[in-house]
């Protein structure tokens, strides 16, 4: 039988079928021992047989064909164990079929005095070439995965039959053992299948005027014309449906001439997917998925584990050729994966280069290695081009990186390439070619496989290894777009992020490339990974002291931003250390004056820190200090300054003047960078945070509502600004009274924060208490009481018991413990609390006003009503002064005295006090409610972040 010819029932074709499948079958059972399935086969009652194990094995290799009922036994067997728990019955009629047409092809074989069996085994689906050697290559019976993309083309052979389908992709993907599996898969559909060996337009020629020969096509003189006349019958059809497949193209222009235009089905590999763009329906070919990639070397190496085949498939980028070339080394070898790991990046193009899995032409090593030879053949410049993109991470890079780098000092002819586009583009047009990069579909991004980078630095001399690097330093360096606080360069910096650290540049002392680093640490600070800052700070910060650099400029710029890293993931004790350490070596070195940039960006970190330590005055005093310092022309700094101002204003509880400069601010960075921009959108939420401590909720509700989903967009949920913005919405959505909407805000805040920071992280704790709040806001007291303990303690470990945020949180545990009945305890905490508060912030400040309200109510609940009442009056007093006669806190201390039946010139009756709060809040206000119902009102805290 003639390979591609499966209509014509040769006698090979359904036996080899039958025991492929078979194949396939015993590898989804585990390929379990043949005397183990003979065993297991004696011990079943349902079994219409036994079968020896020799038959087993005969079976499964294919030496002949056994009568039925061996084979039923068999397919029983394995598709019980198969771990796809196929449906038996299902499976059992399926292979009786495929049986059927094996053992009618044999009777054929038989009648025609052939013989009645094949000498030897028939190993996997190899169907032996036929004389015109149209054959399909072996099947390969350890084929994984790839379920979509068959599908796919089965649909687009389906839509669109008049243009090839074009497989694409990398080498070493897999695109011949997918179009190879297609065709032994979908053999049925058609009456002709060939196989086109392509890479050379000779070979294609050839093959072609073979193809002459089933077609019954006479042949000519010329070849040429050999090849137009099959073309012609192929096209005219009348000879069924048939499938050409061509392995391997090169640009549609060398084998065009070789394509039939209509009549039937054609498809094509190939790595150079820029040429056929127009000419077929491109289908690319990628790396495994990872479940896939798992599979494949759990089943194919020897003894490694799930985490094992995860970590060498992440190392190995899914590449199914390396994937199938190194479990089979690895299996062969016995070696640990760890081990093997460490060989593969010291030994890369060596190792690659061993053991060519069955059914590839080529190794990792050969497939690469040869196209790079090829490629520096016919351009160096492209060439190196590769070499610096192999110094880079495994990810797509922007063009637009690239050509930032053009006209510098990058030796030629590279950097001629870089400062042309046209040339650039030429020269990853050609990388593609070679299938030595991955092209995006808009032409703008290309990526290099990590196993194409490992094979291109182990072949590079030592000295052309460095200038490598040295120039994809000096790219990311040129590429860096600096002024990381401003988010017009966010995308640029999200470009460079994993080339940064993959590239090694840490390790580079060229001020340009540690400038780099450090803009991306605060890049990575300001866009929410602070983790990854404190990580990228640290290891510059190690190289740089040993490269003899411990103690200049860029080192304590370094510094500066490992700092306010550490603040954003919470480590507070690193630091606290960090910020004094360097605080004191820069006023020290006579090299900063009182104006110098750095030094005024040190003091806003050490600001930050005392805010950090609850002393808000030295905060205030260092941050009116920077703006007395700082250039009064850079508009974008000084509003930095004043906003941090603002912040020590808010938390020493002035919110009127805090307003007053948040307002200022907002309004100067919405006309300077517009509405939709980080800045601005901070300046909205602070704003908000003012007026929600002036007691004017409604207003700061309805700016959160607007400005968190701005934030979310454009920042992500997980946002630094669009977590604490959240934060604010739920807790104004509490004081307008709308408690469901609180619950459900506070809560999702609460796990959210729970899933971003530390456990002790400021904004993980303020989460907490705010969730607590909300819940014993509606009745849910133990739940409450559980999380406002938890967070007291972890306030306590992490700032101290006498830090404001320590302090307010357990004033907010009073409140709880008095709706719990639990006034003495409550009592004790209070008394302890308030005079904390009082030594630390002073009696007026809006923390110690609430104390005071809260132990009123102990007093109150253990019936000293003399002494709440006095002690509620006194208060009033103070929040009239603090707060404001209207703010819904000071007219809920009015009411509480109120309650008690207390009269006193200082504070207005109960019944002018709720229709005040009535007017302020609205009638149905549960807060309102329950005053009116005769129950205390309380004064929780919720503080702002510092």
């Amino acid at each position: 039988m003639a390979q591609g010819d499966f209509g014509a029932g040769g006698s090979d074709g359904p036996r080899a079928e039958l025991v492929a499948e078979l194949q396939l079958l015993y590898r989804a059972a585990g390929r379990p021992a043949y005397r183990r399935v003979s065993a297991a086969i004696g011990e079943r009652d349902d079994m219409p047989d036994t079968v020896s194990h020799e038959t087993v094995s005969a079976i499964l290799r294919g030496e002949w064909l056994s009568r039925w009922i061996k084979v039923e036994c068999v397919v029983r067997q394995l598709a019980t164990m198969a771990v796809h728990r196929p449906t038996l019955e299902f499976e059992v009629r399926r292979f009786h079929s495929l049986w059927l047409a094996a053992d009618d092809a044999q009777r054929r074989r038989d009648s025609a005095g052939t013989g009645t069996a094949l000498p030897g085994p028939l190993p996997g689906v190899h169907l032996p070439e036929g004389p015109s050697g149209e054959g399909l290559p072996q099947r390969n019976p350890s084929f994984t995965g790839r379920h979509e993309l068959l599908d796919r083309v089965t649909r687009e052979l389906a839509e669109e039959p008049l243009r090839p389908v074009v497989l694409y992709g990398l080498g070493g993907m897999g695109k011949t053992q997918l179009a190879a599996e297609f065709a032994h898969r979908r053999r049925t559909d058609f009456d002709r299948i060939w196989w086109i060996p392509a890479e050379q337009p000779s070979s294609a020629l050839a093959e072609m005027t073979r193809i002459a020969d089933q077609l019954d096509v006479l042949p000519s003189r010329s070849a040429q014309q050999t090849v137009r006349t099959v073309l012609n019958r192929l096209e005219s059809g009348g000879i069924g449906r048939w499938l050409l497949v061509y392995d391997n193209a090169g640009p549609v222009e060398e084998i065009e001439s070789f394509m039939p235009r209509s009549g039937g089905d054609v498809l094509v590999t190939t790595r150079d997917a820029a040429s056929w763009r127009d000419r077929g329906r491109l289908v690319e070919v990628d790396v495994f998925q990872r479940p896939e990639s798992v599979e494949l070397l759990r089943e194919r190496g020897h003894r490694i584990s799930f985490s094992d085949a995860e970590r060498l498939a992440d190392f190995l980028g899914d590449m199914p050729l390396a994937m199938e070339q190194v479990a089979a080394m690895q299996s062969y070898t016995r070696t640990p994966v760890g081990e093997y790991i460490a060989q593969l990046e010291n030994r890369a193009a060596v190792l690659l280069a061993q053991g060519r899995p069955t059914g590839y032409s080529e190794t990792v090593a050969s497939a690469f290695g040869l196209a790079y030879e090829r490629l520096r053949r016919e351009s160096f410049g492209a060439a190196q081009l590769l070499d610096v993109l192999s110094c880079l991470a495994a990810e797509p890079i922007p063009l637009v990186l690239l050509s930032r780098a053009g006209g510098t000092a990058i030796p030629d002819p590279l950097g001629r390439i870089l400062d042309d586009p046209v040339e650039l583009e030429a020269a990853v047009w050609r990388l593609g070619r070679y299938g030595l990069v991955r092209v995006g579909e808009d032409a703008q991004r290309v990526e290099v496989h990590r196993l194409v980078q490992l094979i291109v630095r182990d072949v590079l001399s030592s000295e052309e290894l460095r200038l490598a690097r040295a120039s994809a330093h000096r790219l990311l360096s040129l590429a860096n777009p600096g002024e990381p606080g401003d988010p017009v360069t966010w995308d640029m910096h999200s470009q460079l992020r994993r080339h940064v650290t993959v590239s090694g540049l840490i390790e580079n002392m060229d001020p340009d490339a540690r400038r780099t680093v450090i803009d991306q640490a605060r890049y990575l600070s300001l866009y929410g990974d602070p983790s990854e800052s404190v990580r990228l700070a640290g290891e510059a910060l190690a190289a740089w002291t040993a490269g003899g650099a411990a103690r200049d400029e860029l080192t304590y710029q370094c510094r500066r931003r490992q700092l306010d890293a550490l603040y954003m993931i919470g480590d507070y004790e690193a630091a606290t250390e960090v910020a004094d350490t360097l605080w004191e070596e820069i006023r020290e070195d006579g090299a900063f004056a009182a104006d110098n940039d750095l030094r005024i960006g040190v003091m806003v970190q050490v600001a930050r820190q005392r805010r950090s330590a609850g002393r808000y005055v030295e905060a205030l005093e260092l941050e009116r200090t920077r703006l007395k310092s700082m250039p009064s022309d850079d508009q974008a700094r000084v509003l930095g300054g004043r906003s941090n101002e603002a912040v020590s204003l808010r938390l020493l509880g002035d919110f009127a003047a805090a307003l007053e400069i948040d307002r200022s601010v907002a309004a100067e960075r919405e006309r300077l960078f517009g509405a939709v921009n980080y800045w601005t959108m901070l300046s909205e939420s602070n704003v908000a945070r003012d007026l929600y401590g002036l007691g004017r909720y409604r207003e700061a509700l309805e700016i959160m509502e607007r400005v968190v989903p701005m934030v979310r967009r454009e920042l992500g949920a997980r946002h630094d600004h669009a977590l604490i913005g959240a934060r604010t919405l739920a807790i104004a959505a509490r004081k307008t009274g709308d408690l469901d909407r609180a619950l459900a805000e506070s809560r999702e805040h609460y796990l959210n924060c729970q899933g971003t920071y530390r456990a002790d992280h400021e904004n993980t704790l303020a989460a907490v208490m705010t969730y607590a709040n909300t819940l014993a806001a509606t009745g849910q007291h133990t739940s409450a009481w559980d999380l406002a303990t938890m967070a007291i303690h972890r306030y306590r470990r992490s700032f101290g018991d006498r830090n404001p945020l320590s302090l307010a949180a357990s004033i907010n545990l009073g409140i709880i413990q008095r709706a719990q009945g639990e006034a003495r305890k409550a009592r004790q905490i209070d008394r302890l609390t308030l005079d904390a508060l009082r030594q630390t912030l002073g009696a007026k400040h809006p923390y110690a006003l609430a104390a005071s309200m809260g132990l009123a109510n102990d007093l109150a609940m253990v019936h000293e009503e003399e002494s709440a009442a006095g002690l509620l009056a006194d208060t009033f007093e103070l929040m009239c002064e603090v707060r404001g006669e209207d703010h819904p806190e000071t007219l809920t201390c009015a009411a509480n005295h109120g309650l008690l039946g207390a009269r006193s010139e200082r504070v207005p009756g109960l019944a002018e006090t709720l229709g005040r709060l009535e007017e302020l809040l609205g009638a149905d206000h549960p807060h309102v409610s329950a005053l009116r119902q005769g129950q205390r009102g309380e004064c929780d805290v919720e503080p702002p972040p510092t």
